[in-house]
């Protein structure tokens, strides 16, 4: 699986020259690695130095054999080698590294947490599902639009590569966290389409999402819902989406957030990424090339939750789980 990199600023305001504390977040995702480092200006906001990502595939193969793969783990622990050295380029004072489904189900991974912590010093805290939907919605919240949150059902979901994790907020209760182990990555391998997509596959892919989003939210969500929430999206494939209607040539999270996808724009780009070879889709505006092969069930899967959960407009979020580190961070040193 090829690497991906790319540059993206969070939802947290950019600048380059702070000589305030420095904190940083490293997300060993199923697919993605991200590293996020801040400073809190003088009206204590925590404002973005830098933030780098890597597609490294570790959750690769994951499905099939319930082991990371060598392959996996040394491309990951390439990409933090690369983020350790920034870390220490921006003279960073604390770090916090968390990782999610896959290192969470790996039956291996205690091997790969030892080589992160024997070869680059690094320790990495597995956090628990609940943990994974809290910190995603306290980096939502960084970066959304206050008018959004007058609704009185709001849920937010973070899909992944290899889970999604939703939390449900009512006005005057507790906030109500899920989480569904099927993200982009774990779809994309248990229900392959081929390359180019066959139509018969790509229907097959569509209806296990749609079915095992259905079995989900009617156990965990449903019973506690009054009407239909107002979806709010995070996370590589919702805002990818994003900028693919929005034709971008360069990402550019100002006009990420708060962007609103209609379902049946949602219908069109889906259908649009299954009638493409993987390489046709890396070309496509919007697309991050390194994630054209998982951009199919990506697609149908944030379409499945618009269908499941009755709600003709998604409002997009860049930031997420990485700003959530971020911000606890910051609170804690």
């Amino acid at each position: 699986m090829p690497t991906g990199r790319g540059v993206r600023s969070g939802a947290l305001t950019t600048c380059l020259n702070m000589s305030s504390k420095r904190f940083a977040a490293i997300d060993l995702g199923s697919l993605t690695v991200r590293l996020a480092v801040a400073a809190k200006d003088s009206n204590g906001r925590l404002r973005v130095l830098k933030h780098l990502r890597e597609v490294t595939g570790l959750g690769q193969g994951l499905a099939q054999t319930g082991s990371l793969t060598p392959e996996g783990m040394d491309r990951t622990l390439t990409a933090l080698k690369k983020f350790l050295q920034e870390i220490k380029n921006l003279k960073v004072e604390a770090v916090r590294a968390v990782a999610t489904q896959a290192v969470r189900q790996a039956q291996n991974r205690q091997v790969f947490l030892d080589r992160v912590q024997d070869e680059l010093g690094l320790k990495v805290r597995v956090i628990t599902p609940e943990e994974e939907a809290r910190l995603s919605l306290a980096g939502v919240l960084t970066a959304l639009a206050p008018e959004f949150l007058q609704a009185p059902e709001m849920l937010v979901f973070d899909v992944g590569g290899g889970s999604s994790e939703f939390a449900l907020l009512r006005p005057g209760r507790e906030p109500r966290f899920a989480s569904l182990p099927l993200g982009v990555l774990t779809l994309s391998q248990t229900h392959p389409v081929g390359n180019p997509p066959e139509a018969a596959r790509v229907a097959a892919l569509r209806q296990a999402a749609l079915d095992e989003l259905t079995g989900f939210a009617n156990e965990a969500l449903q019973p506690h819902l009054a009407g239909v929430p107002r979806l709010v999206g995070t996370a590589g494939a919702v805002t990818t989406l994003a900028a693919m209607q929005l034709g971008l040539r360069k990402y550019d999270p100002g006009k990420i957030n708060n962007f609103i996808l209609t379902r049946s724009r949602l219908t069109a780009l889906a259908e649009r990424v299954s009638a493409l070879s993987e390489a046709d889709r890396a070309r496509l505006p919007g697309m991050e090339p390194a994630k054209a092969g998982v951009m199919v069930a990506g697609a149908w899967l944030v379409w499945a939750i618009s269908q499941v959960f009755r709600q003709d407009l998604l409002v997009v979020i860049d930031a997420g789980l990485l700003e959530g580190v971020l911000q606890v961070l910051s609170f804690e040193f």
